[in-house]
């Protein structure tokens, strides 16, 4: 909530204590706010009732009627209603009874002899709370008031669009149904979306639920359109109605079947743009063929289904097999949550980048990810690298894999006689592929290089070091630039073979009732034992209540666990889009845990831990004879106690992920700041940098068009790089996230700055770019009333909630400070030479690179385009045929796929990969090509674009032309005119 609007609400509250509102009747209506600030105290569900220790004979009694906007949310969404007094003293509140007939709430509070006025408020998931004056009869006690609760704008575009789309698709005679949406992170009014999930999920209950894995969440900006995509199943067929740009009113309505033909392709692509189309395309297909939740969820993610995505799923089950995950074994710097069991080298641009960081939870943030193009060692760009490293012994293993794209598209060829590189081939060859996964998967990995007894010298030239390491026996390792999948150097270790396990896991059979009746289990065990421990009766749709679970990553048999979420629900009303269900991300082969958290008025933070074991049973966790227990600030300012906690309550390892997450939510953090703690499976100050950076870059260096891209490559290396990818929407999959980690030495800047990263804002319609260093400087605090690093962490935590709030925080000395600094405008070579790691230091590089202006930079960039135009049109056809090198682009009619894009369909102008990639436009239609779902052939969806060409170099042939046409365009355009730009240039 901005200052403004913080302080109209104070002023207005102020005004009704000192009686500025009168009531002449029983009722008088106060100024509503937004739903998002919360209650602390409980509303009850249907029957139910909750006692308070209090003199029956001061009780007073309101019957509160709660009429909402959407009549079929009446009795099935429970309010939170609050009762305090004049002098915004809270009242206690004995009893609440709901009466299903009246739809209204008879609320018992106690009070003093004179309690005459009172403020009620009412608050409910995406709705706007209400405050109204009542006045008490002074014969028998008794107020009536009455609320007609408005939806919030966001909840509303939920509702009618999934009310529109159920028009026009008919949920109720379909098989099956499938919401697709980028609502959640986009912003509706400088507010981010969320609620609209809740309207899909409140309209379409029968039909669509987070645990029946068929409401899938896009990852996008702030600064995105909010879209949405409803598919019905229907034997054969798959119908879909679109939704673009925040709209009810229907963008496209038709087939999004594999099997539609070249027309219905170009009248999809022409309607909601290339990307839209495949992504839409490729999920419903993939949801259709019956890839598993967790597949589907990475593919959200990543932004669509293809063939790296299902081949970094398929590395992954390989890995598991023949190098299954060790305990982790991380120390020294690393904080607790950012101990893993692999680090992954890998090329941007593939997409099965993504899916490895995604399924074993081994994210750069966490440093365990490098990758930037090392294509000339001889990598390729689907190939993966996975360090099993223990640095207890400070010694490990190394395994390069990798999907052999060209024999799998033969077999795919040979087996179905589908020949082509469009997007409808590429959606038939998903469906190969999905078949071919859960069949025979090790036929479609080739396992390159396996060696045992990397040593600690060797394992630190691969992923770097920003400072010097000390190693037990004394041995210093002097800090060094990451040199990520060097595969000439990896190949070349003279180092033992490594010997493959055979780890074979048993699927089980489970349905997904049978995981909704886990989640139904934890969540009444749950209830039962808040009642028990504390004289509480937990009700539905409590917002004070938090459930925090690995269910829906983790694997239990083999099998995904995204049912328990509807159980949970069932029981709690506990949803994501609410923030009282808060997914963790872990690694799949960890433990399926449930945590429960009450908030009280006190400020405590009451938790519960539970485990469910592959067996069936349960562990719940105990502490001094306690199975609740408070995990609040003053608990973690008290290290033996939080240590005793964690060590008897939380025996998994996971107290720190739990116990973070819980203290930032309680804190009130907005959604996109929520969803990069989950991803980042904690919450940390390390975390909350990303969020000011993204917001600096978005503010500062806007995409002006569809054929504007961002590229980030990180240079310091910390837990902000997770939430950057999140919510700025880059990732290494997607060709536009690369990570050179560099030393100290290198990325400390003037004035305390830290140059993070070069932020590369590349136009595909001129093929040049700008290149800039971001800077952070972190604020100061002052910690003198903190005693543990654990208190100290949380408190920074919520002075970074706070000023992204732009609220004040007492703790705060000084501001962070986001800036940036050696900006240069750059060519398609200087950008491969850049994302190729710069000879060493792709920031050194930045450094060196002449200064020149955008028009200088762009005549070089026309004189090389001019020069080699023979050349490109010859070839133009051949380029852009891989699914898997990724970059995407906003708005509906992305450069990869517009109005614009003829003949083949390959649009050059946006082809820049490190690797090949196909591209998504319009295809070409033959006579044979009509109007129905035929078995005709298309193409998928290009986020994956990636810059083409080998990094320039001077021992390049081309190198002394190259550097003639750039002194000749200087010298006769340019000549006499100096140019020269502060180093740091910092803005706040």
């Amino acid at each position: 909530m901005n200052n403004k609007k913080f302080l109209i609400i104070s002023l207005l509250l102020v005004f009704l204590t000192i009686g500025g509102i009168s009531a002449t009747d029983n009722l008088s209506d106060v100024q509503s706010v937004d739903s998002h600030l919360g209650v602390a105290n409980a509303g009850v569900d249907n029957g139910s009732n909750i006692l308070a220790d209090t003199n029956e004979d001061s009780s007073k009694s309101i019957n509160v009627t709660v009429n909402y906007q959407y009549k079929s949310d009446n009795g099935n969404i429970t309010p939170s209603i609050n009762v305090s007094e004049n002098d915004n003293k809270k009242v206690n509140i004995i009893s609440k009874n709901y009466s299903k007939n009246s739809n209204s709430y008879m609320v018992k509070v106690n009070g003093t002899e004179v309690l005459k006025n009172l403020n009620v408020s009412v608050s409910a998931p995406g709705y706007i709370s209400q405050w109204k004056l009542v006045t008490l009869d002074e014969t028998n006690n008794l107020a009536n008031v009455v609320f007609d609760l408005k939806a919030t704008k966001s909840y509303q575009l939920g509702r009618d669009v999934t009310y529109q789309a159920d028009k026009l698709l008919n949920f109720k005679n379909a098989d099956k149904v499938l919401a697709i949406t980028t609502a959640g992170v986009p912003k509706l009014d400088g507010k981010t979306s969320e609620n609209a999930i809740d309207g899909i999920l409140n309209y379409a209950k029968n039909y669509i639920s987070y645990g029946r894995g068929n409401i899938l969440m896009l990852r996008q900006t702030a600064t995105d359109p909010i879209d949405f995509c409803f598919v019905v199943k229907k034997g054969k067929t798959l119908k879909a109605a679109i939704f673009l740009n925040g709209s009810t009113k229907c963008s496209y309505l038709g087939t999004i079947s594999e099997y539609m033909n070249r027309t219905q392709w170009n009248k999809l692509v022409k309607t909601v743009g290339g990307e839209n189309a495949f992504s839409f395309a490729s999920l419903a297909n993939g949801w259709y063929d019956g890839v598993t939740f967790d597949v589907l969820q990475e593919a959200a993610f990543h932004g669509h289904i293809c063939e790296g995505t299902l081949g970094g799923y398929t590395i992954t089950k390989a890995l598991f097999q023949y190098y299954p995950p060790i305990q982790e074994t991380g120390v020294g710097n690393q904080s607790p949550g950012d101990i893993t069991s692999y680090k992954i080298l890998g090329v941007p641009g593939d997409s099965a980048n993504d899916a490895v960081l995604f399924f074993l939870d081994a994210t750069s943030g966490k440093r365990s990810y490098i990758g930037f193009n090392t294509t000339s060692t001889g990598a390729k760009s689907n190939m993966i690298a996975f360090i099993r490293w223990n640095d207890k012994t400070n010694n490990g293993t190394i395994v390069v894999m990798e999907y052999d794209s060209k024999k799998n598209k033969a077999l795919f060829e040979k087996e179905t006689g589908i020949k082509g590189n469009g997007s409808l081939e590429q959606l038939k060859y998903n469906t190969w592929w999905i078949n071919r996964i859960y069949k025979n998967p090790a036929s479609l990995v080739n396992v390159l290089i396996e060696k045992d007894n990397l040593r600690p010298e060797q394992y630190y030239y691969l992923i770097g070091t920003a400072d010097n390491v000390t190693l037990p026996n004394g041995t210093v390792i002097e800090a060094c630039n990451s040199h990520g999948l060097d595969y000439n150097y990896i190949k070349g270790l003279n180092l033992p073979n490594a010997t493959r396990a055979n780890n074979v896991g048993t699927k089980a059979n489970l349905t997904y009732s049978d995981f909704k009746n886990i989640g139904e289990e934890a969540a009444t065990k749950a209830k039962s034992i808040f009642e028990k421990s504390l004289n509480v009766t937990i009700y539905k749709d409590m917002p004070n209540f938090l459930v925090l679970t690995s269910a829906g990553y983790v694997l239990l048999n083999e099998q995904s666990t995204e049912g328990c979420w509807d159980g949970l629900f069932d029981v709690l009303g506990s949803r994501l889009s609410r923030t009282t269900l808060l997914p963790v991300h872990k690694a799949t082969w960890t433990p399926l845990w449930f945590n429960f958290v009450l908030k009280q008025n006190d400020g405590s933070l009451m938790s519960l831990y539970m485990r469910y074991n592959p067996d069936g049973s349960w562990y719940i966790g105990e502490y001094n004879g306690g199975q609740v227990n408070n995990i609040n600030m003053s608990t973690l300012n008290n290290s033996a106690l939080s240590a005793a906690i964690s060590k008897n309550a939380y025996p998994d390892g996971n107290y720190f992920s739990i116990q973070s997450l819980t203290n930032a939510w309680s804190g009130e953090p907005y959604f996109d700041q929520v969803m990069s703690f989950l991803f980042h499976n904690h919450a940390c100050p390390g975390v909350q940098p990303g969020f000011f950076i993204t917001d600096y870059i978005q503010k500062n260096f806007n995409k002006t068009s569809t054929q504007s891209s961002y590229t980030y490559i990180a240079n310091e290396q910390y837990c902000k790089d997770d939430s950057l990818e999140y919510i700025l929407d880059v990732s290494p999959g997607l060709g536009n996230y690369l990570v050179q980690k560099l030393t100290t030495d290198e990325y400390k800047g003037v004035d305390d700055l830290d140059e993070e990263g070069i932020l590369i804002i590349w136009d595909s319609k001129n093929n040049i770019g700008q290149a800039v260093s971001i800077n952070f400087k972190w604020p100061t605090y002052d910690l003198s009333n903190y005693a543990t690093s654990e208190a100290k962490r949380a408190a920074q935590i919520q002075a970074f909630i706070d000023l992204y709030k732009g609220q004040e925080n007492s703790i705060v000395k000084t501001n962070p400070i986001v800036s940036h600094s050696d900006s240069r405008w750059i060519t398609q070579d200087q950008y491969n030479m850049l994302t190729s790691g710069g000879n060493g230091s792709s920031l050194a590089y930045l450094r060196n690179l002449p200064d020149l202006s955008r028009n200088q930079v762009l005549a070089i960039a026309n004189a090389n385009r001019n020069n080699n135009s023979g050349n490109m049109n010859n070839n133009s056809a051949n380029v852009n045929h891989n699914s898997n090198a990724n970059s995407r682009v906003n708005g509906g009619s992305a450069s990869n796929g517009g109005s614009s894009n003829t003949g083949s369909g390959v649009d050059t102008s946006s082809a820049s990969s490190f690797g090949d990639s196909f591209s998504v436009g319009l295809e070409p239609v033959s006579a044979a090509s009509t109007g129905s779902d035929s078995n005709s052939k298309a193409s998928p969806k290009a986020y994956e674009i990636n810059k083409t060409g080998a990094a320039i170099s001077n021992n390049d042939p081309n190198y002394p032309f190259y550097l003639a046409v750039v002194l000749v365009m200087l010298l006769a355009v340019f000549a006499g005119v100096i140019y020269s730009k502060s180093r740091n240039n910092n803005e706040e």
